[in-house]
């Protein structure tokens, strides 16, 4: 475990709801999108390898993503979601943490979770925004 933050850019934060923290609560492993997440991945379906971890700790994983429009068929009404595998990092994840997403200088995707409580905690972001 690195005790350095990982430079992201671009990257988006958000606070977990409960549904996004707690997949058995609606049975997916998903993030709604919008458009700062769109400002990242861009428009076009995209499958990612990305690197999960949880800030300040050494739980980490590796699993795919997948950045889609759930309405495709529909084109003007887009509704953007990020699949992500079952991990190691989001079986810990709880309502109320924040989870970063973004990439490093090497092209990498990753998915950062900040536990509620901890020093770079930000509550209450229920929209995805940039940072």
């Amino acid at each position: 475990m690195s005790s350095r933050p990982v430079v992201l850019n671009p990257a988006c934060i958000k606070t977990l709801s409960a549904v996004e923290a707690r997949p058995e609560r609606s049975n997916q492993h998903e993030f709604n999108g919008v458009s700062a997440l769109k400002n990242v991945f861009g428009p076009d379906r995209a499958e990612f390898s990305a690197q999960f971890s949880v800030r300040g700790e050494s739980v980490s994983d590796r699993a795919k993503m997948t950045w889609y429009d759930a309405r495709e068929e529909h084109p003007t009404r887009s509704e953007y979601r990020l699949y992500f595998q079952n991990n190691q990092v989001m079986e810990h994840a709880q309502e109320g943490d924040n989870v970063i997403i973004g990439y490093d200088g090497q092209g990498l995707l990753h998915c950062i979770l900040i536990r509620t409580g901890s020093a770079e905690h930000r509550p209450g972001i229920s929209q995805w925004e940039r940072c």
